[in-house]
């Protein structure tokens, strides 16, 4: 009898298109292939020295050689509460808060901890790539709640009504968000809430990118506008997006109290605790003082000039649009009239049709040495996501050669 994987299970996801195409990215510049690569939702700074440091220093003690309390340690329980209360404007106890192995790592726990078979999660389209497939791996089904470009990427509240039903377990709210940098005002996430009051229903807030804002964006965490909002909001962040630590994998969840038990329960169950020494790192970073704050806000001016360039680069290509984002180190470039159903080719493009985004991205990356995301997988058709967590020659590069592509194609 032939070996079989559980393929109802692994029918319900597929890889990663983000990691997809950074991968694709990297092999190439490792054969010495000149990509730009726009396509990795990674700082390109490094870890600020002072935080390394704070992680070198320990790396000596027992302590750091050990597992740590799946929960833990009491340094960067302490350190999450303070980064809570600071930003959140939230007071968690102890037992509310919880380390976990990376921003993903918490929101796996999470959804196998509130969702199974028979469950709806609604979910805004463009959504990260990963939250359906976490859905539909914990057992239940994603909604979709589509919003594009012209109203900002947010919702309309009658769509959202219509998504609701009996059914349905979980809300997951991302703002910033990722794919498209938009940032949802304060008004439009209380009447998300105020909707949602009094019923059965979860909501997971993914506040990774709340530090990366720009103009006079305020960022908001659901969990403060009140008692109910904070009973049923599980906060989801992680060091990884703001302090350029994206490899240390490390974290942040809190909410009520019967959540982070389940999710204290799979934890130690499933990967333990976080990695001893990232959490020293963490805490340092989370604790915020003069030199990590001074870190932070030099990255974020480089995104702030980067985000001008790259929108500036991208409205000079004719057909192309794009909304400002308030937060993140992402654009979402529609290229919807770039791309109908048939087109011309690149000079020597041999006969195919550029059909729909994948095979735009593909192109990119195969003729032109450019890497992006196709804006499929995050169920935003007809357009492109480009990072600018890159340098701005590369970004300057990326764009020539995205240009070039488009200007050497004509309408069908």
């Amino acid at each position: 009898m032939p070996l079989r994987l559980n393929e109802v299970r692994m029918s319900a996801v597929k890889p990663s298109a983000t990691l997809a195409m950074a991968a694709k990215a990297k092999a190439l510049i490792k054969a010495g292939v000149p990509v730009m690569n726009l396509s990795a939702g990674e700082p390109d700074f490094p870890t600020p020295a002072c935080i390394v440091e704070a992680a070198r220093a320990a790396i000596g003690l027992r302590s750091s050689h050990a597992y740590t309390n799946p929960r833990g340690t009491d340094e960067l329980i302490a350190a999450m509460q303070q980064k809570l209360s600071r930003e959140q404007g939230v007071d968690y106890k102890d037992n509310e808060v919880i380390a976990t192995v990376g921003t993903k790592g918490a929101l796996m726990l999470a959804l196998d901890a509130l969702v199974g078979p028979g469950d709806e999660v609604v979910l805004f389209a463009p959504y990260w790539v990963t939250y359906a497939d976490l859905v539909r791996l914990a057992g239940a089904r994603p909604v979709v709640v589509s919003t594009d470009r012209e109203r900002g990427y947010q919702p309309s509240m009658q769509e959202f009504e219509a998504a609701l039903s009996p059914s349905t377990k979980l809300v997951v709210l991302n703002s910033p968000n990722n794919p498209t940098g938009a940032g949802w005002p304060e008004s439009m996430l209380r009447a998300i809430l105020e909707r949602v009051r009094g019923t059965g229903i979860w909501v997971i807030s993914d506040e990774i990118y709340e530090k990366l804002v720009y103009g006079d964006f305020k960022h908001v965490s659901p969990a403060s506008f009140d008692d109910d909002a904070r009973g049923r909001t599980l906060f989801v962040g992680g060091v990884a997006k703001a302090y350029a630590m994206t490899g240390w994998r490390v974290g942040v969840a809190a909410g009520p109290k019967l959540v982070i038990d389940a999710l204290m329960t799979l934890q130690g169950q499933r990967t333990t605790c976080a990695t001893a020494v990232a959490q020293v790192a963490a805490a340092y970073a989370l604790r915020e003082g003069p030199d990590v704050q001074a870190a932070v806000a030099e990255m974020r001016a480089a995104y702030t000039k980067r985000r001008a360039l790259v929108l500036e680069r991208a409205r000079a290509i004719p057909g192309v649009k794009v909304h400002d984002p308030e937060g993140a180190f992402y654009v979402f470039l529609d290229v919807n009239e770039r791309i109908p159903a048939r087109r011309a080719l690149p000079a020597g493009g041999g006969g195919s049709v550029i059909a729909d985004d994948v095979v735009l991205a593909n192109r990119l990356l195969e003729e032109s040495n450019v890497a992006t995301v196709m804006g499929s997988a995050f169920q935003g058709p007809g357009c492109l996501r480009v990072s600018y967590a890159a340098s701005e020659d590369t970004l300057n590069q990326g764009f020539d050669r995205i240009a070039a592509f488009f200007a050497s194609t004509t309408s069908a």
